[in-house]
């Protein structure tokens, strides 16, 4: 092995340092304990922090256990909640059954001792009626109720559009005809006392009275306010049939927009239409209290006696169950009860001629003609009282003889004046069934035909006393 100088000298260099420094070895000795505990410390940080670690770890541990536990109670709880008041329910249902039987119970035995009162008042009435005719018919009593009934006065009521009670009405008529027949029988009283006419003809006059003029008049005043309410029914009718096509024709617009056939009823209305116009809103507020819209129209149809009405609502419910369009049909609806009413007019316009015609027989040639008779007679009655005895003649058949009293003027002119009224109403009648098709139309005519007619024949009587009077 060679010798190198250098390492040598490195050596002593190293040992030269070592030798001359001894502080720094204490230095580097101070360095590694402070190392040390550095060490020991950082361990110790990291043991207390996984401690820490492990205590949090363990709380959130206990913790979830906790809310675990307080969900578990809460379930419990809910559970025994539920369980209890399906008890109570339970419960409560055979308390509910045991009190509907209780009273079940009572009312079967409330039902027998009704059935037990009953069969021993008809074991007394057969007990009574031994030997008699049982099965004879019974008369009915007459009572305001079973005529209100009877006559369905409720429902002439709501055709004509009034809010009255049928009985508080009934009631009504009878209180009136009632006090007036007591007025009247207070005047026949005060008269009878004035002329000394005596107890025993009062008391025949007054029964007589109360037996036939009180019903007399009771059936008179109800055949009035009847009449009163089937004009006011007819001109309802005619109010809604002047409207219901202008009606028909807006539903169908409304359903051509794309509304549903309800809506389109509804929004049709106008305050125009005036009764039309209540009657569908009674329509939809039947409807929107859960009635079906059918049975709705088909009782706004049946309320009022008009063909046209029926017609076109039936036509109406039959597209709505096919599924057709509504729009055109409500429309063709429309037009054809326009075409109806022109074909009406134009019925009327031909017939023109017919009217006229009976209109003056009736007003004009039947007054005249009975004037000229009356003035006849009076002519004949003053010749025959001029020659001082009647006339007589016989034949191997017949005889007449014509004296002075043989026709009174007087019952001539009643049998007149009788003929010319039962002739006005008659002509008046034909003539509103040929202009209108109805003799409710022609109603309001009647007064005027008798009017004019009487008036005519009392002129007429007058003129042609004038114009024979040199005769008389």
């Amino acid at each position: 092995m060679k010798f190198n100088p250098k390492l040598k000298l490195n050596f002593f260099k190293k040992k030269r340092k070592k030798e001359k420094h001894p502080e720094a070895k204490a230095d580097k000795e101070v360095k590694k304990e402070k190392e040390k505990e550095d060490k020991k410390e950082a361990k110790k940080q990291e043991t207390t922090e996984a401690s820490s670690k492990a205590a949090d770890s363990k709380n959130q541990e206990d913790f979830l256990k906790a809310i675990k536990q307080e969900k578990e109670i809460k379930l419990k709880g809910r559970a025994k909640k539920k369980y209890d008041e399906k008890k109570i329910a339970e419960e409560r249902e055979k308390l509910e059954t045991k009190f509907e039987e209780t009273k079940e119970k009572e009312t079967l035995f409330e039902k027998k001792k009704k059935i037990d009162k009953h069969l021993k008042k008809d074991m007394k009435k057969l007990k009574r009626a031994k030997g008699k005719n049982i099965f004879s018919k019974r008369k009915k009593d007459f009572s305001l109720r079973g005529f209100v009934r009877a006559i369905n006065l409720q429902n002439f009521h709501e055709k004509a559009g009034l809010s009255l009670d049928a009985k508080n009405v009934a009631k009504k008529i009878f209180l009136i005809n009632v006090f007036f027949c007591l007025a009247i029988s207070l005047v026949l009283i005060i008269l009878t006392i004035v002329f000394n006419k005596g107890l025993v003809n009062l008391l025949i006059l007054l029964l007589g009275f109360w037996l036939t003029i009180f019903f007399f008049l009771l059936a008179l005043t109800w055949f009035v306010y009847l009449f009163y309410l089937d004009m006011m029914i007819f001109k309802r009718t005619k109010a809604v049939e002047e409207v219901f096509p202008d009606f028909l024709q807006l539903t169908s617009a409304n359903i051509s927009a794309g509304m549903p056939v309800d809506r389109a009823l509804w929004y049709a209305v106008r305050p125009g239409f005036g009764v039309l116009a209540k009657e569908i809103e009674l329509v939809a507020k039947n409807t929107i209290a859960g009635e079906d819209l059918s049975t709705a129209m088909v009782t706004f149809a049946n309320k009022y006696n008009s063909k046209i009405i029926q017609r076109s609502i039936n036509l109406l419910l039959e597209g709505m169950s096919s599924g057709g369009e509504m729009a055109d049909l409500l429309n063709k609806i429309a037009l054809n009860i326009e075409e109806t009413k022109i074909l009406r007019k134009e019925m009327a316009a031909s017939v023109t001629t017919y009217v006229i015609f009976i209109t003056f027989a009736t007003i004009l040639a039947a007054p005249v003609l009975f004037g000229l008779a009356t003035q006849l007679l009076e002519i004949i009655k003053e010749i025959t009282m001029s020659m001082g005895a009647g006339i007589t003649t016989s034949g191997s058949f017949f005889g007449f003889s014509l004296t002075s009293d043989s026709i009174k003027s007087t019952d001539f002119r009643i049998f007149a004046y009788a003929m010319l009224t039962i002739s006005s109403v008659s002509s008046a009648c034909i003539v509103s069934v040929i202009r209108k098709g109805r003799v409710r139309e022609g109603l309001i005519q009647i007064p005027v035909f008798i009017a004019v007619s009487l008036i005519i024949y009392t002129i007429s009587s007058v003129v042609i006393r004038g114009m024979f009077g040199s005769l008389i």
